[in-house]
């Protein structure tokens, strides 16, 4: 039974975009939204009928505000319910307790959330039950290979509107000198690498011909020089693999998901998505939460994140 806490081609593509383990038990109640009560992120829109919407956020250390959880789970819901995705996939989930309120003041919502990460920086899924059928709980894949996953990536299988997706949630290892050293194994471009590889072959042997989407904080950039880009082994299989954030990371830094600094949170499909990614209606953005706040860039990293979420609209719906 699935765990739930809450209560009640390439071109083409690009083109296309540019124009549009286990869980956990805690449980602690958090009032509904108050009637009439006005979103803190008024005005986002971004959720469709038509399509399957989903995104990727880190949620750093959630509850980010340490001093006031409550409130970090309050800012959460808000944005979760003013994206009004189908499914959001989410790392750093350090609180169970903060989890299952968050779960708690989103009715209509399911959850699920990895334990075992090293500082309880866990992955985690939120999933619209309406629109998104889940059968089996989520499961972590390379449970052994702690080099290349330090949190091991978290496989969510599921529905929506009659097409099978296979959805597989990452945080790769942080940090590094953007240079891939061949002769030391713990060196951090080297061990993002290893990930790469090991999810392509994951891909090519256990879900050959299956919709697949890799997601999450990534941890490095699209456009390094091939000699230090970490996702070599997918970007040069363009018939087989997409990134379809690649225009956010090549356009301005306005769109960069770590504010500024540089992109690293992404959404990759496997080719069997290619044709609804080139339908007039699909989308990629970054959502510019901060920007709808009083208090800006400053509000949203006190109760919320150092990254954006990363959403990608994709029309499946008959």
């Amino acid at each position: 039974m699935v765990h739930r806490t809450s209560t009640s081609l390439s071109v083409l593509v690009a083109a296309a975009l540019l124009i549009g383990g286990c869980g956990t038990s805690e449980t602690t109640h958090v009032p509904d939204p108050v009637p009439g009560e006005q979103n803190l992120f008024d005005g986002l829109v971004f959720g469709s009928a038509d399509a399957f919407d989903i995104v990727t956020w880190n949620l750093e250390n959630f509850p980010a505000n340490d001093a006031n959880p409550p409130l970090s789970v309050k800012y959460a819901a808000h944005a979760v319910r003013a994206m009004d995705a189908d499914l959001i996939a989410l790392q750093e989930i350090v609180s169970g307790t903060s989890f299952a309120a968050l779960l708690d003041s989103l009715p209509g919502w399911s959850g699920y959330r990895a334990v075992g990460a090293p500082y309880d920086q866990n992955l985690a899924y939120l999933w619209r039950e309406a629109t998104v059928s889940v059968a089996v709980d989520p499961y972590t894949i390379y449970n052994g290979e702690y080099s290349a996953f330090p949190r091991r990536p978290l496989v969510l299988e599921c529905s929506f509107a009659g097409q099978t997706l296979v959805i597989v949630n990452n945080h790769l290892k942080c940090c590094g000198d953007n240079v891939i050293d061949e002769e030391d194994e713990d060196d951090e471009e080297y061990r993002r690498r290893l990930a790469v590889g090991l999810l392509d072959t994951w891909i090519r042997v256990e879900h050959p011909g299956d919709a697949v989407i890799v997601l999450g904080d990534l941890n490095d950039r699209l456009t390094d020089a091939p000699a230090a880009n970490v996702f070599s082994v997918l970007l040069d299989a363009p018939g087989d693999y997409l990134f379809t954030d690649m225009s956010l990371a090549e356009g301005s830094s306005i769109n960069w998901s770590f504010k500024y600094s540089s992109h690293i949170d992404h959404i990759l499909v496997t080719d069997e998505l290619f044709g609804h990614l080139a339908h007039a209606a699909a989308e990629v953005r970054t959502f510019h939460m901060d920007s709808y706040l009083e208090s800006g860039w400053g509000e949203y990293e006190t109760n919320l994140s150092d990254h954006l979420p990363v959403g990608l609209k994709l029309p499946l719906a008959p």
